[in-house]
């Protein structure tokens, strides 16, 4: 089944990949990417369309199976992820994002589309490893012992993980199951940044341009292998034991982030804290935790996309941005700091936005399998509220000597707006998105396909009918 709505996604970012990084002024080459960006959100966006009419339209051309796009939530995916192209390059500063560096940001965003063209694992492996390669070559080019050991450190777990998944891929297709498991479970746990095999996330968010880590880390493609690989397969202590570990991961990334003084590492810490929640709400038996780990995924692409890329704007104005005490100056930069306050609460479940709507589903599907583990969920929610309240007061007040930065020039304000708007509207139609989020199959389909069908012949007939 090929997907044609990530098919042409993915079409448009490497084309655009392709004309961005060979253009030679940065400015020029901002405005290339922009453009490729917002007309893949264009399309998105009718893509979109035709899932709210209720239109799946199905076509067979030699051979092949085209569907436009799947049921449930996951048709949105490639709506999220052009957004998030456009919010990471409207709000790229020049200073860090060369040409080069523009063009692989829409390179990693054409492989996180390329997921879901055809939702198989002989595809998913090498766009795994693809996708490590092209950050790692961003870290290779840049200069300074630091940004050479951050490179060595994600090339070993990186490659590593890629790796696992290779050996798990095929341990799993000669039948050695429980092994395949074991080895997928690694290498997912590797790139999701699982607490112990973490240590290259935070140097990789420190020294990587924001705009590479967003478009490498935001697609989420730990998860998505998550949803393809593991779903319904692992044995029910296998699945405990997965759960506390992402459960720590969230519990212990979020105390982390809240004592950091370093606005990266912050970061860094949080969206780790997040990602631990997913994959916590994703080894639920629970049609509502499923849901709302899923919704708790595309969520954090859309929020913390804009709360990364806010920190970047703010970062190319003032420099090194650092959490020791407050230095910064609301009256200087309202609309960057309102922004930067309700993406990041956005992102750990303000209510009235989307994100509560998927916390909320989150808890409500795990409590009840994991009665003890679920306080975790509760605990690393409040304390990432914590994280994000202290970055914004640190960051924009307590001083009334201001450096000269100016707030968010119209493009970034464009963007953004686009992108709260996304995430306010959607916190205010949670039911509707409740029948979007059902999930598409039974455990273990991958959820980018369609739902079974059943035979006309063996569905009961209504009475009177």
């Amino acid at each position: 089944m090929i997907n044609v709505a990530s098919l042409v996604t993915a079409s448009l970012f490497l084309v655009g990949a392709r004309f961005v990084a060979r253009t030679s002024g940065p400015d020029v080459a901002r405005r290339k990417a922009i453009a490729f960006a917002s007309v893949a959100f264009g399309c998105a966006s009718l893509f979109v369309c035709i899932e709210i009419a209720g239109s799946h339209p199905h076509y067979a051309v030699f051979g092949f199976d085209f569907l436009v796009l799947p049921s449930g939530l996951l048709s949105f995916s490639n709506f999220v992820l052009s957004t998030c192209a456009l919010v990471a390059v409207s709000l790229s500063p020049l200073s860090t994002h060369p040409p080069k560096t523009l063009g692989r940001m829409l390179l990693l965003f054409s492989i996180a589309a390329a997921y879901v063209v055809v939702p198989h694992s002989i595809v998913l492996i090498p766009l795994w490893a693809l996708s490590a390669y092209v950050a790692w070559t961003e870290l290779r080019s840049r200069t300074g012992p630091e940004d050479a050991a951050a490179a060595r450190l994600f090339g070993r777990f990186q490659f590593l993980g890629a790796g696992l998944m290779l050996l798990g891929g095929v341990l799993l297709v000669t039948g050695q199951t429980l092994g395949g498991l074991i080895a997928c479970s690694l290498g997912i746990a590797l790139r999701e940044a699982v607490i112990p095999l973490h240590a290259w996330f935070p140097a990789f968010v420190q020294r990587a341009p924001l705009g590479i880590v967003v478009a490498f880390a935001m697609p989420q493609l730990g998860v998505y292998a998550h949803t393809m690989v593991l779903a319904g397969e692992l044995p029910s202590a296998m699945t405990h034991v997965i759960a506390a570990i992402c459960a720590l991961t969230a519990t212990v990334a979020a105390c982390l982030a809240v004592v950091q003084n370093d606005a990266r590492r912050a970061l860094a810490f949080l969206i780790m804290s997040q990602t631990g929640l997913i994959a916590f709400g994703l080894e639920s038996e629970s049609a509502i935790g499923v849901s709302g780990a899923l919704v708790t995924w595309e969520v954090l692409a859309l929020a913390t996309t804009g709360f990364a890329m806010t920190l970047a704007a703010l970062e190319s104005r003032r420099g090194t941005l650092s959490l020791k005490k407050p230095c910064g100056s609301f009256e200087r930069t309202p609309r960057m700091a309102v922004a930067f306050l309700v993406l990041g609460f956005a992102s750990v479940g303000m209510p009235l936005t989307l994100g509560f709507v998927a916390q909320d589903l989150l808890v409500q599907g795990s409590i009840d399998e994991f009665p003890a583990i679920s306080f975790a969920l509760i605990f690393a929610t409040a304390v990432n509220g914590m994280t994000v309240m202290r970055c914004f007061f640190n960051l924009f007040s307590g001083t009334r000597v201001h450096s000269g930065e100016r707030d968010l020039v119209p493009r970034e304000v464009w963007a953004l707006t686009i992108l709260m708007g996304l995430l306010v509207f959607g916190g205010a139609m949670p039911a509707r998105l409740l029948d979007w989020a059902e999930p598409t199959g039974p455990p273990g389909q991958p959820l980018a396909q369609p739902a079974p069908h059943v035979p006309a012949d063996t569905t009961p007939s209504p009475v009177g009918e």
